[in-house]
């Protein structure tokens, strides 16, 4: 038990490659510049080959520079890589981490990954990929296996990678100055759920990454590095989208819905991730295990178990599975 503890926190707390191709991207931190460049903000936007404006079109846009709060961003897709880095200032496109080759041996099968660069300007390089974009989730449950649709994944997958920037952004003002990179994951997603409501003016899509993420754990604990679906649950339990919308400025949603999060320790997330695994891979059920634990987890898969299995089935399952549920 200690040791499987010990390497699911490990897993977490690397956020390691290895459970990448389960995930929608990769952060990297790509560290100090060589030598600062004299290149303002206004020369930089002369460059752009195309500025955000709503929902993103891999056919056309393979290089623009994109907000990120007093920064810019970089995105480019994988397929015009070269000729995207090329619109970095100098000092970065000599750095390894901004190397052609290095990203792409770097972006490997993932739909989406983050470079993080210490600018006075740009903020980092967001790498999109989205021949490798999932189109739906699956997870197995007892002996069946089920698939979760996932639509408008290549904007999804650009919001939850610009969250990351964002949020690095806001660390030391709205956010902690130090986060683990489990909080790096949520706090991506929130930014994501904020766009999802000034974008598309309803949740439907914030409720498919909530389920998402949750059957993505299902099918692997090492999943739990990405498990947002708590964080998600509770800003979706407490507005609305009409209320979301009133949030213009992501600073103020955040202000408003960080205080509202649980504060796990890595000793707790070793305890969920120790029970998932418990509970979706082994074969004969042990209800008693970890009862300190069921509620929160039960809480925060009913949704998901439901949307799939339907009440009916998922209320049987969980009294199968879980003491808690058999004393409720």
């Amino acid at each position: 038990m200690l040791r499987y503890w010990q390497r699911s926190l490990l897993k977490l707390l690397s956020c390691s490659v290895a459970c990448a191709p389960l995930l929608v991207g990769h952060f990297v931190n790509a560290g100090q510049l060589i030598t600062p460049q004299s290149m303002t903000t206004n020369q930089l936007k002369t460059t752009t080959v195309m500025v955000e404006n709503g929902l993103a079109s891999d056919d056309i846009r393979q290089a623009y520079f994109i907000p990120i709060a007093t920064k810019q961003a970089l995105v480019c897709s994988l397929s015009s890589l070269e000729r995207c880095i090329a619109l970095l200032p100098a000092s970065l496109q000599q750095q390894t981490a901004f190397s052609v080759a290095n990203i792409r041996r770097a972006v490997g099968r993932k739909s989406a990954m983050v470079l993080v660069a210490e600018h006075h300007i740009i903020a980092g390089v967001i790498v999109v990929n989205p021949a490798n974009n999932m189109a739906e989730q699956s997870g197995a449950i007892g002996l069946k296996t089920y698939q979760l649709p996932l639509a408008n994944q290549i904007q999804l997958t650009l919001w939850h990678e610009i969250g990351h920037l964002y949020n690095i952004a806001l660390q030391g003002s709205i956010l902690p100055s130090s986060l683990t990179e489990y909080q790096h994951e949520w706090l991506a997603d929130l930014y994501l759920l904020w766009r999802i409501a000034q974008h598309y003016q309803q949740l439907d899509l914030a409720w498919q990454q909530f389920h998402r993420r949750n059957l993505a754990l299902i099918n692997d604990s090492g999943n739990l590095s990405h498990w947002s679906a708590p964080q998600l649950q509770i800003v979706l339990n407490h507005y609305n989208a009409q209320q979301l919308q009133h949030f213009t400025h992501y600073e103020d949603f955040l202000s408003a819905v960080y205080p509202l999060m649980p504060t796990w320790s890595p000793r707790d997330m070793g305890e969920f991730s120790s029970l998932v695994q418990r509970t979706f891979s082994a074969v004969q059920s042990l209800p008693g295990y970890m009862f300190w634990r069921q509620s929160e987890l039960i809480q925060v898969l009913s949704p998901t178990l439901e949307r799939l299995m339907g009440k009916a089935e998922t209320q049987r399952w969980l009294k199968n599975q879980f003491l808690t549920e058999n004393n409720m």
